[in-house]
């Protein structure tokens, strides 16, 4: 199974804007600090909003096992070859809680060893700083711990949010989850009813959450998370920098921020390209082998 990571049918798809909006490409994260300290120049850094990805953008896993090019693959054969004996589970739950698993017990590093640098280059010049994941909320004590792990600080550079009402609830001190929609009610979640045509938002959400400076939206559409986490902010931010790896959520963001005539730079981050296509084209026996000694040793324990 191949990934197809290409953008082009839904760039030809976005409209021309009059004001500026640009996608990029790039492998190396330094470029995103030149597009963020430029547009703080023009605008001024309180108006413009740093936006990241987590995997294969700010941290990749240290071993094929439970990457995120694994996690595809995963889900490619429980849509294609549901027999297939690579399949670590029979069901998308049980997916979610393999991924769990190996959350917990694995480490990441940043695809650039400088990267931790770099982010905090960008909040020194006073720009805000969200990380913005499709990483569901039951993965955030890892996703925190790896993040804090290589040297991110994502907490004391983040925009306060405030919350919706009836709609939140607060895990701690410093997280709230909460709904990220509702059909019947788009405009008090900063959406439309034409964003909920175009997203083909589902009636039925997923809980998503907020804290340290990580919005988790459980795999739902990332334009219209930013949207609504631009709503909870409320802040009218004049541009938006967004990197990340996958090229059909870095065109779901530039085409949703651009319509509604932000300053967004949507950037392709490509540095783990070549790692995520070794993957694709490797042998898979002994990955799936790993994964079934750590089953093995699992129910050892459980005995």
């Amino acid at each position: 199974m191949i990934r197809n990571r290409s953008i082009a049918f839904t760039l030809a798809l976005i409209p021309t804007f009059a004001w500026a909006a640009s996608y990029r490409e790039t492998k190396d994260f330094a470029d995103a600090v030149v597009y963020t300290e430029q547009a703080a120049e023009r605008y001024g850094a309180e108006n413009v909003l740093f936006v990241v990805d987590i995997d294969n953008t700010l941290l990749a896993m240290d071993k094929p096992l439970g990457s995120d090019q694994w996690f595809e693959w995963q889900e490619y054969l429980l849509a294609n070859e549901p027999n297939s004996p690579h399949l670590v589970a029979k069901d998308f739950g049980g997916l979610l809680a393999a991924q769990g698993l190996l959350f917990a017990v694995g480490t990441m590093h940043p695809p650039e060893p400088n990267q931790p640098e770099l982010v905090a280059q960008i909040q020194a010049t006073g720009v805000k700083t969200l990380v913005l994941t499709s990483r569901g909320d039951e993965f955030r004590p890892f996703t925190i711990r790896e993040l804090k792990r290589n040297g991110y600080d994502f907490a004391t550079a983040a925009p306060s949010i405030g919350l919706f009402s009836g709609q939140s609830e607060f895990v701690d001190e410093t997280c709230s989850r909460f709904v990220p929609y509702r059909l019947d009610d788009l405009a008090a979640y900063g959406l439309t009813r034409e964003d909920a045509e175009l997203f083909a938002l589902p009636a039925e959400t997923r809980d998503v959450s907020y804290g340290d400076g990580v919005l988790m939206t459980a795999g739902q559409h990332k334009g219209a998370m930013l949207l609504m986490a631009l709503k909870l902010i409320g802040h009218d931010y004049k541009a938006v920098i967004y990197v990340d790896d996958h090229g059909r959520h870095v065109s779901r963001v530039y085409d949703a921020l651009a319509r509604r005539g932000i300053d967004i730079t949507s950037i392709h981050y490509k540095r783990e390209d070549a790692n995520v296509q070794r993957f694709e084209y490797s042998d898979k026996q002994p990955i799936t082998d790993r994964w079934q000694a750590i089953e093995r040793a699992l129910a050892f324990k459980s005995e």
